[in-house]
């Protein structure tokens, strides 16, 4: 099951390692190269080419006559490369904006990623092909808000008598779980309010099997993409009807229903961590 492999993830493996420790310093010739989340950034040129464009020589300019018109394409800075390489820097990127690196055929990573979103399928083998594995490279906000977010649940569960807070005290009762990026499921949050959202508090639901998020998220064929994510899952409380309540809300940080299903009540409590591209 899902959980024995996140167990499995959290003491041998570097995928776990990239969730925790993101690349601080990326070669500048990255093999394979980041791609931006949002469209707006997916056509950023690498470091390299940038690189290219400002050592690229300029040819000599032939000899002509004095022209009192000043040239358009010296001065006009829309077309001045060092004006292109600034806009498109990355101390421009938004500090709540993700962005996506993929992990290509083999990386350990990936292998352990594609691993446990099949076999936390359901007893039914997994029929589908997955095609592409992103790692997704949070934000700085974002990954601050949900720190913000653990010890905020942590400081909420001490000195609880139900012995279940144990693990809310220690770590925020932090599990890994699926969202299946599609049609939203019984009016709870969105894949906005997952990557990159600014706001807090929509309550966002969350599964323990691969194939249980992509039936609540539409089922059916053809090709879909899914979140494995890291959910603080603080106080759980059990129901067979999962909806938002506000008393709930004031005793608890969760509720878990039959299916697999966890409804957390913050969307600061869900950190995505890999984007699984599959068809069925």
């Amino acid at each position: 099951m899902a959980n024995g492999w996140v167990k499995s993830l959290q003491c041998k493996s570097k995928a776990f390692d990239d969730v925790y420790n993101p690349i601080k310093n990326p070669n500048p010739n990255p093999s394979p190269s980041p791609k931006h989340l949002m469209s707006s950034y997916s056509c950023r040129k690498s470091t390299q080419s940038l690189k290219d464009v400002i050592e690229t020589k300029k040819p000599k300019p032939k000899p002509k006559k004095p022209n009192p018109k000043p040239d358009k394409r010296e001065t006009d800075p829309v077309l001045s490369p060092s004006t292109r390489i600034r806009s498109t820097g990355v101390r421009d990127r938004d500090p709540f904006l993700p962005t996506l690196t993929e992990l290509s055929e083999g990386h350990q990573s990936r292998n352990v990623v594609e691993i446990i979103f099949q076999t936390s399928w359901g007893p039914k083998p997994f029929s589908g092909r997955v095609e592409m594995i992103f790692k997704v490279q949070n934000g700085s906000k974002t990954l601050t808000r949900f720190e913000e977010y653990r010890e905020a649940v942590k400081a909420r569960s001490v000195g609880k008598a139900r012995e279940e807070n144990a693990r809310s005290v220690a770590d925020g009762n932090e599990t890994m779980r699926f969202y299946c990026l599609g049609p939203s499921y019984g009016g709870g949050g969105s894949a906005w309010g997952i990557l990159g959202g600014k706001g807090g508090g929509a309550s966002i639901y969350t599964f323990a099997g691969s194939s249980t998020a992509n039936e609540k998220a539409g089922g059916g064929k053809g090709r879909k993409a899914m979140l494995v994510c890291r959910v603080i899952a603080g106080r759980v409380t059990k129901q067979n009807e999962l909806k938002y309540d506000s008393d709930l809300r004031s005793r608890f940080d969760s509720v878990s229903g039959d299916d697999g299903e966890l409804l957390v009540f913050d969307t600061r409590a869900v950190l995505p961590c890999f984007l699984i591209i599959y068809r069925l």
